[in-house]
């Protein structure tokens, strides 16, 4: 058996500055990151030989209002299209780019003009590769920054890996970014378990705290990722880090 080296790009953003006003400035467009996180090694046959084959698992049951058992006053956001189901707060501004517009919702969130142009412009990557995004219209009043909590996420296919794999890789390369990573650990969700990191990384003097939740299935890794200026938040972010759900 030979290793290959499989690389899981995120097309997401570290944070996403999201205002009704221009107060965070035009350099906060400017310096959004986009992260690989990358360089999974998986193993791969040698010519001659066959790989094992693995059980394929059980496809989960995609979340809907008929059939989760989400938090209270959540709702879905996703689809087949997109690769996966998650669910947010109700009054969250929640989009599937596989199908939904893209400017109407970045709209819905208060931004017009300028800030709206550098806001689609940031957020083509994902609609490229069909994400999900939500953002909390309401987190800016209490945000000093006029930051919105946001989420994205989006499935990327490749082949099978793990949880470890996954966490290593994603420390390695957020440090590289100068991210903080104060925790990097499997946690359970309701479709089985996904690694989830814990970062902060300051640009402009915002300082944005993150928590992407990393989730592989035998042919796909999905990667959402939630970000905000604001204390207080991880517990809100894994309860909805529970609810991601591979279709």
């Amino acid at each position: 058996m030979m290793r290959k080296r499989h690389f899981i790009v995120t097309t997401g953003l570290l944070g996403l500055c999201l205002m009704t006003t221009t107060a965070c400035g035009d350099a906060y467009w400017a310096d959004t990151v986009m992260i690989p996180m990358g360089s999974v090694e998986t193993k791969t046959p040698t010519p001659g030989s066959s790989a094992p084959e693995s059980p394929a698992p059980e496809t989960p049951t995609p979340k809907t209002s008929a059939t989760t058992d989400m938090p209270e006053g959540f709702k879905p956001v996703g689809s087949v299209a997109s690769g996966l189901v998650v669910a947010v707060p109700e009054n969250w501004i929640a989009l599937d780019l596989s199908k939904d517009d893209l400017e109407q919702g970045l709209r819905s969130s208060g931004l017009s003009g300028p800030a709206l142009e550098r806001a689609k412009q940031s957020l083509q990557a994902l609609v490229d590769n069909r994400a999900i995004w939500a953002s909390d219209p309401a987190s800016t009043e209490t945000s000093p920054n006029r930051f919105a909590t946001n989420l994205n996420g989006y499935c990327q296919s490749g082949p099978k890996t793990t949880v470890d794999e996954l966490m290593t890789s994603a420390r390695t390369e957020l440090e590289q970014l100068n991210a903080k990573v104060s925790e990097a650990a499997e946690m359970p969700i309701d479709s089985g378990s996904a690694g989830r990191v814990i970062y902060s990384f300051t640009t402009n003097g915002l300082t944005v705290k993150g928590t992407q939740y990393y989730v592989p299935t035998r042919d796909k890794t999905c990667i959402v990722t939630l970000s905000t200026d604001q204390d207080g938040k991880q517990e809100l972010f894994d309860s909805i880090g529970k609810t991601i759900h591979p279709i």
